[in-house]
C-alpha cells in the first residue's frame, strides 16, 4: 500500500489539490494500491494555534507515509513567512530531500515562446541542491547592513551532484554544472573541486561547469544542447523557473524533492512550481496542471509507468483541443481544466 500525504497548504494549494485528489481516486479505481490521509497544515492553522506542522505530525509524515503531495505555501498575513519554514523547508531539511528535480519536458509547440525550436526538441532536467545555499534562512540584520548567509556542504553538494551525473549518464546527455565560482570563490568553489572529482567517476557523461549568466543566455538563445542542468538552491531556482517559460508558465511546471539516501519512510515530496497566489484564491482561475502533472512524477516514481503516462496524454491532449485557463490564453477555470484533462483519461487506457 502506497500512502500518501497530503498537504494543500495556503493560497490556491488546496483549489488546485482538489483537482489532482481524482487522480488518485481513479489510480485506485484502476487497481493500484495507495491511500491518503490529508494534513491542515498552513496559514489558518498557524494563524489559529502559533503551530503550522506539529511534531507529531511530522513524525506521522516521516514513519507513516511514502510520500507527499504538496499544493502550495505562503500567505500576505504572515509576512514573515514564518509558517512557511516551520512547513516546507523543515520538510526538506528534516527529511534529508537534498535534490529538487524540475524536469522541462514542453507539451505543445505553441506553448514554446522561443522562435524556430519545437516542444520536442527541448529535454532539460534541473536538478537543484533543495537544504542549503542563501535559503539555509540564516543571517543578521544590523544598522546600515544586512547579510544573508549562504552555507553549502560537501556531504550535500555531493549527494545532488552524484545524482546529476547519473541522470545525464541514463539519459546519455550533457550536464552542466551552473555556477558562480569566479567571485563565489567559497561555496561554488566547493561545488567546482566535487564536480570535478565526480567527472573521473563517470567518464562517459559530458560534464561541463558553464557560468549562471552565461547558462541563462545561453539558454534563451537555444535550449536543445542542454539536457541536465545542476545548481545549488538559489541558481536553480532561477534556472527552473525560467525553464517553466518554454513550457508554457509555471502553471505547468511540476517536481519533485527527494532524498537518494534517506533512513526514513517518507523520501519525495511532490508539488507544482508556482507558489500560492493569494491573488488568484478563490476565483477559480488557478491552473491545476503543474499539480496534476506532480501526481504523474509521483506515479512515475512508484513504479505506475502507465498511469504516468496517461495523464501526460490527457494534459497534451487537452491543450492539443485548444483548451486551457487563462495563463494559457484560455477561458476555463480552475475546476474545468481538472475535469477536462480526466475526462481525457479513458481514451489513453486501451493503448496503455
Amino acid at each position: 500500500m502506497l500512502q500518501i500525504a497530503v498537504i494543500p497548504g495556503d493560497g490556491i494549494g488546496p483549489e488546485v489539490m482538489a483537482q489532482a485528489i481524482p487522480f488518485l481516486e481513479w489510480a485506485q479505481a484502476r487497481g493500484r494500491s495507495l491511500a491518503w490521509t490529508v494534513f491542515p497544515c498552513g496559514a489558518e492553522r498557524f494563524l489559529a494555534t502559533g503551530c503550522a506542522l506539529s511534531e507529531e505530525e511530522f513524525v506521522r509524515l516521516r514513519d507513516d507515509h511514502d510520500a507527499l503531495l504538496f499544493g502550495a505555501v505562503g500567505d500576505p498575513r504572515i509576512p514573515d513567512g514564518r509558517h512557511a519554514e516551520e512547513i516546507l523547508l523543515r520538510l526538506r531539511r528534516d527529511l534529508r530531500l537534498h535534490v529538487n528535480h524540475r524536469p522541462c519536458f514542453p507539451l505543445l509547440d505553441r506553448l514554446v515562446p522561443l522562435k524556430g525550436v519545437a516542444a520536442n526538441e527541448i529535454r532539460i532536467d534541473v536538478l537543484r541542491e533543495n537544504t542549503e545555499g542563501p535559503y539555509c534562512l540564516q543571517g543578521e540584520t544590523q544598522p546600515g547592513q544586512a547579510m544573508d548567509f549562504s552555507i553549502h556542504t560537501e556531504a550535500a553538494v555531493e549527494i545532488l551532484l552524484r545524482e546529476a551525473f547519473r541522470l545525464a549518464a541514463s539519459r546519455g546527455c550533457r550536464l552542466h554544472l551552473a555556477h558562480k565560482a569566479n567571485v563565489l570563490k567559497h561555496g561554488h568553489g566547493l561545488w567546482m573541486r566535487i564536480f570535478a572529482g565526480l567527472k573521473l567517476q563517470f567518464p562517459s557523461v559530458e560534464a561541463l561547469p558553464i557560468h549562471a549568466d552565461a547558462l541563462l543566455c545561453a539558454l534563451v538563445q537555444d535550449p536543445r544542447p542542454f539536457g541536465v542542468i545542476a545548481a545549488d538552491n538559489f541558481i536553480g531556482d532561477l534556472v527552473s523557473d525560467l525553464l517553466a517559460a518554454f513550457q508554457g508558465g509555471l502553471g505547468l511546471a511540476a517536481s519533485v524533492s527527494f532524498s537518494p539516501q534517506a533512513n526514513h519512510r517518507c523520501a519525495a515530496l511532490f508539488e507544482p512550481v508556482h507558489g500560492s497566489a493569494p491573488d488568484l484564491v478563490g476565483l477559480d482561475l488557478a491552473n491545476p496542471s503543474g499539480m496534476i502533472l506532480s501526481a504523474a512524477l509521483l506515479f512515475r516514481r512508484a513504479g505506475w509507468e502507465d498511469e504516468a503516462k496517461a495523464i501526460e496524454s490527457a494534459v497534451l491532449a487537452v491543450l492539443e483541443s485548444g483548451l486551457g485557463t487563462r495563463d494559457l490564453g484560455g477561458t476555463l477555470a480552475c475546476g474545468q481544466m481538472g475535469q477536462a484533462i480526466l475526462n481525457h483519461l479513458p481514451r489513453y487506457i486501451a493503448g496503455i
